[in-house]
């Protein structure tokens, strides 16, 4: 177990890896799904506030974190034409998911019910960019993809209390981000096969 200071460490890197992509997004590098960009912003802003809620404290900012870049992300998809992914029928079904799952959160007032819908809303949000760094890999940050995953990891093993609330969420986002990291790296490997 990491000192509790560490989520702030976790969080600057979880920061670092979406400036990652922000920058690979402004160079027309990666193309990120603007509405699974739009709602990785939404989501985490939903569970800081149910964290705290609950008295969390250093490790909200973790999830603070993992919000905060992707609204910029949406905007430099929208600066550089290259940075943009067409969104398909299949992104609206699981962006309706998706805002099912916040909506369920609000008429709930159990914050750890909160978090399960936000993290099941969150699953759906990302699924597009999932399939699309199975399918086309050279279209997503592999590398920011993993600095957040390491983010994410510190953020674990920084938490002091193992409780639902301390470590669902932050345990989530490092396993997505983990196969994220993974199925996006193989873009040479697709590269070499066409």
């Amino acid at each position: 177990m990491l000192p509790d200071y560490f989520a702030f460490v976790s969080a600057v890197i979880v920061s670092l890896g979406g400036s990652y992509y922000l920058y690979e997004t402004l160079s027309g590098k990666a193309q990120p799904n603007r509405v699974t960009w739009l709602l990785w912003g939404l989501l985490p802003a939903i569970i800081f506030v149910a964290q705290r809620a609950q008295g969390v404290e250093g490790l909200s900012w973790v999830t603070f974190a993992a919000g905060a870049t992707p609204f910029l992300i949406v905007l430099a998809s929208f600066v550089n034409k290259k940075a943009y992914w067409k969104t398909q029928r299949r992104d609206y079904i699981v962006m309706t998911a998706a805002l099912s799952g916040i909506g369920l959160w609000a008429i709930t007032d159990n914050p750890n019910l909160a978090i399960v819908f936000s993290i099941a809303a969150d699953f759906f949000a990302g699924l597009p960019t999932l399939l699309k760094s199975i399918k086309h890999p050279e279209s997503e940050s592999w590398v920011a993809f993993a600095i957040s995953a390491c983010g994410f990891a510190i953020g674990v093993l920084a938490i002091q209390t193992y409780t639902f609330e301390n470590i669902a969420f932050v345990g989530y986002l490092f396993c997505m981000e983990a196969v994220l990291a993974f199925f996006a790296s193989r873009k040479r490997q697709v590269a070499a096969r066409s």
